[in-house]
């Protein structure tokens, strides 16, 4: 196991707060967290919050990897760079359904990044440490998405 950079643990963690707040609003009673100014504070917000920061997350992580594949030192694979892309064509797709069935596309699409993760740490393109990072914050993405699906 490698030592993950505070900075990237930080942000990650940090990442998962819009994930909880959409739990959290699917999980209490209609009117007891605020909606943040955008979605009604009740299960159906909480599940549009879910979804709508799922699909930016899921797109933001396909970038990470398209630039560890196109770091200054490397050269890039077209099959790795077009592997960064389906994240992003995912998250497309989720936001193009209702928010509950999103929910699952973008579950899916935690599960597919998860194993173009591993593939690029296999590869030695991402840092020893990204798969300590993103194990888990996989895992807590993917769950308040099913969670919300089921419970919003």
């Amino acid at each position: 196991m490698s030592r993950v950079p505070f900075a990237a643990l930080f942000l990650g963690v940090a990442g998962l707060i819009p994930f909880a707040w959409g739990l959290a609003m699917v999980l209490t009673e209609p009117g007891t967290l605020p909606g943040l100014g955008r979605v009604t504070p009740d299960p159906e917000g909480g599940v549009i919050l879910l979804s709508l920061w799922g699909a930016v997350i899921l797109g933001f992580m396909g970038g990470c990897l398209w630039g560890f594949e196109t770091a200054a030192d490397r050269q890039p694979s077209l099959a790795r760079l077009a592997a960064t892309a389906i994240p992003a064509f995912i998250a497309l797709v989720s936001l193009l359904q209702p928010p509950h069935i999103a929910c699952l596309w973008l579950a899916f699409g935690f599960v597919v990044l998860q194993v173009t993760d591993l593939v690029f740490r296999r590869a030695g393109v991402a840092p020893a440490w990204w798969l300590d990072l993103r194990y888990p914050l996989t895992a807590a993405v993917i769950l308040c998405l099913l969670l919300g699906t089921v419970y919003g």
